[in-house]
């Protein structure tokens, strides 16, 4: 299997240390070559621990992205309400993005980054990290088991008996209100 190679834009605890480790767990398979932080200490701590060249360590991701295409994807860990112009420049360069959540506050910039993927070909995936945490993991072996199901609307009719909001069923994990087989 070849190596896939990424670029890194935002050094913070998701980008920096979070995704960014598998490269150093695993770096016959995944490593990052450039990484784009405005902070210089996260840059450079980020850049000590995975052998990044100080020519391919950037304060913008402008700068990074104005390059030519350094790796074979680009993760986009920078603030939420700054994913959508470094996807949109990323995946016109040619990177696959991942990007991190939530895409955008913005509906309309989150059809266009979808639009953009697949008018370049490439792959745009968001990162739900607590998809496979132990609650939504519970969640969803009880939905399959049909021992709970969502309220739609309140009009919403349903053969489901047991029927919770996403809200309620969220509510209830925390505080532990909702046990199954006697376990919280």
């Amino acid at each position: 299997m070849k190596k896939v190679t990424s670029i890194v834009i935002g050094a913070g605890l998701r980008g920096g240390h979070v995704y960014s480790q598998y490269a150093l767990d695993h770096p016959d398979e995944f490593q990052v070559v450039a990484v784009a932080e405005p902070d210089k200490e996260r840059r450079e701590s980020f850049a000590k621990r995975h052998n990044i060249p100080e020519e391919l360590c950037f304060e913008s991701y402008e700068e990074l992205l104005g390059k030519e295409k350094l790796a074979d994807c680009a993760m986009i860990c920078t603030m939420d309400r700054m994913h959508y112009e470094p996807t949109i420049m990323a995946l016109k360069k040619g990177y696959h993005v991942l990007c991190e959540k939530p895409m955008s506050p913005d509906k309309k910039e989150i059809i266009e980054m979808g639009e953009m993927a697949k008018k370049y070909g490439r792959i745009l995936s968001v990162c739900h990290v607590l998809r496979y945490s132990p609650f939504f993991s519970k969640l969803k072996e009880l939905l399959e088991e049909g021992k709970i199901c969502f309220a739609r609307s309140e009009k919403s009719s349903t053969s489901c008996r047991n029927f919770l909001s996403p809200l309620a069923i969220f509510v209830a994990f925390s505080t532990r209100r909702l046990t199954f087989q006697g376990r919280p």
